[in-house]
């Protein structure tokens, strides 16, 4: 994998920057743009000069009460539509050696932003947290977050499929320290505590308000439609073993200065993985 962009350790500040929408208005306002176009609020100003406060509310707490002042704190987002995610994408996973690339999460490779597409070498906009595990779909709101969208190769995409995630299964072709079997899927090391903490954002982000579905993991796979994704256990794991990179902390300065600003704060505070599960 390229090297990544220099690491920026930052904390920012909680200011008014976005509308605190639920899913029920952001499906309105998803409706209402314009295709691809994206909300347009006052960008905030940027991670490295804003004030450290935007955590404020949930310093000193832990448990279910550092969760519910997350959640609090993250819901302030703006949404983009999901057409719109093509674009946002090739700046969130820009390839630092190549600013006309992508790079895949599984894969690691790095991929022509042109490429974006459905057909084999395309890459294409891989949920994370599975879209048909509360069946959200594409709706704006958890369909369209980008915390928790990366672009993929068309194939290994399909090979995930919406399986949870898990340790062991054979090696995924094309993908390289990728393992799958009928029931769970084993990203590369590199990518594994990205995973995790993305997983756990959409976990604390989405509660069940406003007609969004109340996201939460558990430590189990084959969860099928339910809202629930798994192998906790195993994602507290890797969360710890891979701890955030500079490449997925200026993904989070992307998605909280450009776009949806708000941030995840697994990638700020990795320490609060073990605090709340």
């Amino acid at each position: 994998m390229p090297t990544p962009h220099p690491s920026r350790h930052v904390r920012v500040s909680r200011r008014a920057h976005g509308l605190a929408l639920g899913c029920a208005a952001l499906l309105a306002l998803g409706a209402a743009a314009a295709p691809g176009a994206a909300a347009q609020p006052a960008a905030p100003a940027p991670p490295s000069a804003a004030v450290a406060d935007y955590y404020a509310d949930a310093e000193g707490k832990s448990g279910a009460a550092l969760k519910d002042a997350l959640h609090d704190i993250v819901k302030d987002q703006t949404s983009i539509s999901y057409s719109a995610v093509w674009d946002a994408l090739g700046d969130t996973d820009e390839d630092p050696a190549d600013p006309t690339h992508v790079i895949e999460l599984y894969t690691g490779a790095s991929v022509a932003k042109s490429r974006s597409g459905g057909n084999a070498g395309d890459w294409n906009r891989e949920h994370v947290w599975a879209k048909s595990h509360g069946d959200f779909g594409t709706a704006t709101g958890p369909g369209t977050d980008l915390h928790h969208l990366r672009p993929e190769d068309v194939a290994v995409n399909a090979a995930r499929g919406n399986k949870d995630f898990d340790d062991g299964g054979a090696p995924v072709s094309g993908a390289p320290g990728n393992y799958t079997d009928g029931d769970s899927f084993e990203p590369r090391d590199a990518v594994k505590g990205d995973v995790a903490r993305m997983i756990l954002y959409m976990a604390v982000r989405y509660e069940g308000e406003d007609g969004c579905p109340d996201l939460e993991p558990n430590d189990k796979v084959s969860n099928g439609s339910a809202p629930a994704l798994g192998r906790l256990s195993v994602l507290k794991e890797w969360s710890e073993q891979d701890p955030p990179d500079s490449f997925e902390e200026h993904r989070n300065d992307v998605i909280y200065t450009s776009y949806q600003h708000n941030r995840n704060p697994f990638v700020d505070h990795p320490e609060w993985v073990g605090s709340i599960w």
